[in-house]
């Protein structure tokens, strides 16, 4: 089994991200705001001291950013961004060693130079930045693809933009579209109507959450208009078909968030027809992204196509962590899994954790094909319930059934390649191998 283990970097709004303290249960608030601050920690160096340690290590094939890497369009702050996350990932700035892989956000396009240079040189900007700093291109209106090389083989990576779109005015109503045009920081914010209901629990989310200050400040959260362009999906479905599976990066969500969300667009306003597009290849394909500030990992299939399946993984906030995953590659080029290791923050102390994996399978029965040692272990498996009359294995009963050519990652590259396969099941595989639990499939 073959690997490519990449990092997924959310959102970042730099200058304006967040040192995120951990929690002070500060009753009397006629103490000194300095007491509190020194009790606080602040789990932000945490997340870019692994953030660090991880790219900069050689099992690192490549590190993914989807996005917002400012605030507001405040472009003058890009450079300071590329620089900052150039050396934390390579070290020395500008040698092009770890591949550095970005798309666009929303908050990276700057008002004043899309309504002056329009649709793709608004990008201008950011693709001096990246050249400068030696990542890969922007995707504009074609996506760009990027080869990944990781241990024994090669991962294509499509980067699409989903910002194209972004403060292009002619896509919302003519009402908004005047008051923007005409818009500067004191602008009134438009009312999309009151937040609060009688559906909802005092103290929600929805009804705890400020108005936006501006008009300019509501058009990032509220008035944006992305969507994947006609060129960019075509040109995607065209790369995809030539392709066993896909992994694809931009920067909105395909699906609906968990928070309701009170907006006019905000969201891909063609999602549902990129979507089905994707599941009409009827094959596995992995669509990386940011924007809603969480992590929900999502799996959309069509049970008509038998071989289709969306796998949907969202970054949190970069102050809240990011992803770590590792895709397992067959010798046939199939992709048999995907395994998400979360780096999360705690707020309760300010530390960073390995929070729990999780395996996503993305062989079906129909497309999945054993290698020879995977057959070889599966045979002797069937051998050994048949003999005991015992379907149910641990690590190390699997270790003496298995030949001596599969030890440690090749017992285990073969044990994944049977589970995705459907040949059996293993409980417990978020946990390391000594915990797993295998269970024969069938008679």
């Amino acid at each position: 089994m073959r690997r490519v283990r990449i990092l997924q970097i959310g959102d970042i709004h730099y200058p304006d991200w967040e040192m995120a303290q951990s929690r002070v249960d500060a009753k009397d608030r006629r103490f000194a705001p300095g007491i509190t601050e020194s009790l606080q920690r602040s789990s932000f160096p945490s997340v870019l001291r692994k953030l660090r340690q991880l790219a900069s290590s050689s099992s690192c094939h490549g590190v993914a950013f989807v996005g917002d890497f400012t605030t507001n369009g405040q472009t003058e702050y890009l450079n300071r961004a590329f620089q900052h996350f150039t050396l934390l990932c390579r070290g020395n700035g500008t040698a092009a060693q770890t591949p550095l892989l970005f798309v666009p956000g929303n908050h990276d396009i700057n008002r004043t130079e899309a309504l002056e240079l329009g649709k793709l040189e608004k990008f201008r900007g950011m693709a001096r930045v990246a050249e400068k700093f030696k990542w890969e291109r922007v995707p504009l209106d074609q996506p760009v693809q990027v080869k990944l090389t990781g241990s024994g083989c090669q991962l294509d990576v499509i980067l699409v933009n989903t910002a194209i779109g972004s403060w292009e005015l002619q896509n919302l109503p003519g009402f908004l579209r005047d008051k923007l045009q005409s818009a500067d920081a004191t602008t009134e914010a438009v009312d999309l109507g009151d937040p609060q209901s009688d559906n909802l629990p005092a103290g929600s989310a929805i009804a705890a959450a400020s108005p936006p200050a501006s008009l300019l400040d509501q058009y990032y959260g509220q008035l944006d208009t992305p969507y994947v362009s006609r060129p960019m999906l075509a040109r995607l479905l065209e790369v995809l078909e030539s392709e066993p599976f896909g992994v694809v990066v931009g920067h909105h969500n395909l699906l609906p968030q968990k928070i309701p969300r009170i907006s006019l667009y905000a969201e891909i306003v063609n999602s549902g027809f990129v979507r089905s597009q994707l599941l009409a290849l009827n094959r596995p394909v992995v669509y990386l992204h940011g924007h809603i500030h969480q992590d929900p990992v999502e799996v959309v299939s069509d049970p008509r196509k038998a071989d289709s399946k969306l796998i949907l993984i969202s970054a949190p906030e970069i102050k809240d962590g990011f992803n770590e995953l590792v895709f397992f590659i067959s010798e046939h080029n199939d992709l048999v899994g995907v395994r998400l290791i979360p780096h999360r923050t705690k707020i309760e102390d300010g530390t960073l954790i390995e929070a729990e994996h999780c395996f996503i399978s993305t062989l079906s029965s129909s497309g999945a094909a054993i290698d020879e040692n995977a057959f070889e272990l599966l045979h002797r498996l069937k051998q050994h319930k048949v003999e005991r009359r015992a379907d149910l294995l641990f690590w190390n009963e699997v270790q003496s059934l298995a030949s001596p050519d599969l030890e440690g990652e090749a017992l285990e590259d073969a044990l994944i390649m049977l589970h995705a396969s459907h040949s059996l099941e293993i409980d417990d595989l978020n946990r390391p191998t000594r915990s797993w639990r295998i269970q024969l499939k069938g008679k």
